[in-house]
C-alpha cells in the first residue's frame, strides 16, 4: 500500500490546503476538510491506493483528529475513500463498473433536469451561460475548465428546483472528473464539450425544452464515450 509520499511543506496538497485556509481565515470545519480532500482526489493529488494518515492530515489542516475522521467517513460514504478495519483509510480506486454506472445515472438525471429547467431560464441566465463557455475556451488549465464546466451546468439546471437530483448529480460528477482529469487532453475536451455547450444554450434560447434535453443527452453520451475509451486505454497500457 502506498503511503502519503508527499510530506513536504510545499507539496501540491499542502499548497491546496494553504489556499483553502488562507481563503477562510479561520480553523477549517469538517466540511472544509471534505472539500479539500475531495478536490485533491479528483485532481489526482491523492492517488488511488494512497494511505491517508489521520495524524498527518490533522497536522496539515491544523485541527484535531476528530474532524479529519469525520471527513474521511463522509468521503467513504461518497465512494472516494475506503476505511479498512485496523488499517486506516486509503483513496479508493475508480473502477470501470463505477464509471459506467455514473454515466448511466447521469443520462437519466441530466436530461430530466434540463427539460424541467429550460422553460424557466431567463435571457440573462443564458447570457451568463455563454460567458462561462467563453471562460472554458480561455481556460489555462484543466482545473479551471472543470470549475467553469460545473458552474455552467449548475446554472442551467438550478431553475428546475430539483435539489435531490442535483445533489446526486454533484456526487456522480466527482467520480467522473477523477478519470477525465487524469487522462483527457484539455484542448480536445474543450473543443468537443464547448460545441455541445453552445448547442444546449441555443436550444434553450428557442424555448424548446425537449430539444435542450436531447442536446444534454448527446453531450453526456459523448463525454461517456471519451472517458470510457481513455479508461480502457490507460489500464491496458498500465497492464
Amino acid at each position: 500500500m502506498k503511503a502519503m509520499a508527499d510530506r513536504t511543506s510545499d507539496s501540491p496538497l499542502s499548497r491546496l490546503v494553504r489556499e483553502r485556509l488562507g481563503a477562510m481565515g479561520v480553523r477549517p470545519s469538517t466540511d472544509d476538510i471534505v472539500h479539500v480532500l475531495h478536490q485533491a482526489i479528483v485532481r489526482g493529488l491523492l492517488a488511488p491506493g494512497l494511505a491517508l494518515r489521520q495524524d498527518e492530515l490533522a497536522g496539515l489542516f491544523q485541527v484535531s483528529k476528530i474532524p479529519v475522521r469525520e471527513a474521511l467517513r463522509t468521503l467513504q460514504a461518497q465512494g472516494f475513500v475506503e476505511l479498512q478495519l485496523n488499517r486506516g483509510a486509503i483513496v479508493k480506486p475508480l473502477t470501470l463498473a463505477q464509471l459506467r454506472d455514473a454515466f448511466d445515472l447521469r443520462l437519466m438525471i441530466e436530461p430530466h433536469l434540463m427539460r424541467t429547467a429550460a422553460p424557466r431560464l431567463t435571457p440573462a441566465m443564458l447570457d451568463q451561460a455563454e460567458a462561462l463557455i467563453q471562460d472554458m475556451d480561455d481556460a489555462a488549465d484543466a482545473w479551471r475548465f472543470s470549475e467553469c464546466n460545473t458552474r455552467f451546468h449548475d446554472l442551467l439546471y438550478a431553475p428546475a428546483d430539483l435539489p435531490l437530483s442535483r445533489s446526486i448529480l454533484a456526487m456522480l460528477q466527482g467520480h467522473i472528473q477523477r478519470m477525465s482529469f487524469m487522462q483527457l487532453s484539455l484542448a480536445g475536451f474543450n473543443r468537443s464539450s464547448n460545441e455541445d455547450h453552445r448547442t444546449i444554450v441555443a436550444a434553450c434560447r428557442t424555448g424548446d425544452a425537449l430539444a435542450a434535453a436531447r442536446a444534454v443527452g448527446v453531450h453526456v453520451q459523448s463525454v461517456r464515450d471519451i472517458v470510457l475509451a481513455l479508461y480502457l486505454r490507460h489500464h491496458a497500457e498500465a497492464g
